[in-house]
C-alpha cells in the first residue's frame, strides 16, 4: 500500500483538500494530513509543481491540482465508478461543482461589505439556484439515491464536501429547501460511518474558526 501525504493550509481547515481526505477516509486508507500556516507558504511554494496546494505525495512522487488528486485516489480505492461511463459521469459532477466553487470566489474576495452582500444575493439567484435545480433533476432521473449508478462515488463525496463546507457556511441550508433528493444525498454521505469518524476527528482536532 502506498504512503499518502496530503499537504494543505491549516486555514481553512477543509477547503480544496477536504474531498481527498474524505475519499481516503471513506476507503479506510490511512494518510498523513500535513497542514501548514500561511506564513510558511513562501518556503513551501517553490517546491510544489505549480505553486499551489493541495499536493499529494505518493511514495516520493508529487501530484498537484485538487480534482486530479481526488480522481486518482477515487480510482485507486473503488470510488470512481464501475465502468468508463460511470467514471465519466462522476468526473462531470466533480468538474461541475469545481466550476461553482471557482465562481463563488469572485464575491468572496470583494472587500466592500455592502457590495459583497449584493454579489452574494445575485450569486445565489443566478448561479447556485440553477445549479442545485439541475443536480436535483439528475438525482431524480437516476433514482438510486446517488449521483452515478447505484453506489457511492467521489461525485457524491464532492457534493457533501463542498456543499457542507463553504456554501452552507456562507448561505445556510436554505438553498437546498427545494432540492429534497440532493439534501438526502448530503445527509446520507454525512452519516456514513467512515465519513462520520473522519469529521468527528477533524472537528475535535482543528478549531472551528479555521474555516
Amino acid at each position: 500500500m502506498p504512503v499518502y501525504k496530503l499537504h494543505y493550509f491549516k486555514n481553512p481547515r477543509r477547503g480544496r483538500a477536504e474531498l481527498s481526505r474524505l475519499i481516503l477516509s471513506q476507503a479506510g486508507i490511512e494518510f498523513e494530513d500535513i497542514r501548514f500556516a500561511h506564513c510558511e507558504w513562501p518556503a513551501i511554494k517553490p517546491i510544489t509543481p505549480f505553486g499551489q496546494v493541495p499536493i499529494l505525495e505518493v511514495d516520493g512522487q508529487v501530484l498537484a491540482q485538487s480534482n486530479t488528486i481526488a480522481r486518482y485516489l477515487a480510482k485507486r480505492h473503488g470510488l470512481a465508478g464501475k465502468d468508463d461511463w460511470e467514471q465519466a459521469l462522476a468526473d462531470m459532477y466533480a468538474e461541475n461543482i469545481h466550476d461553482l466553487l471557482n465562481a463563488v470566489a469572485v464575491p468572496f474576495t470583494e472587500k466592500n461589505p455592502v457590495k459583497q452582500k449584493e454579489m452574494y444575493q445575485k450569486f445565489m439567484r443566478d448561479v447556485i439556484a440553477p445549479h442545485v435545480a439541475a443536480v436535483e433533476k439528475q438525482l431524480k432521473k437516476n433514482n438510486t439515491g446517488f449521483l452515478v449508478g447505484n453506489e457511492l462515488t467521489w461525485a457524491d463525496l464532492a457534493y457533501y464536501a463542498y456543499f457542507s463546507d463553504f456554501l452552507e457556511v456562507k448561505f445556510g441550508s436554505a438553498f437546498l429547501k427545494n432540492a429534497p433528493h440532493l439534501k438526502a444525498l448530503i445527509d446520507r454521505v454525512k452519516d456514513l460511518p467512515n465519513v462520520k469518524k473522519w469529521t468527528e476527528f477533524r472537528d475535535s482536532t482543528y478549531p472551528e474558526e479555521n474555516e
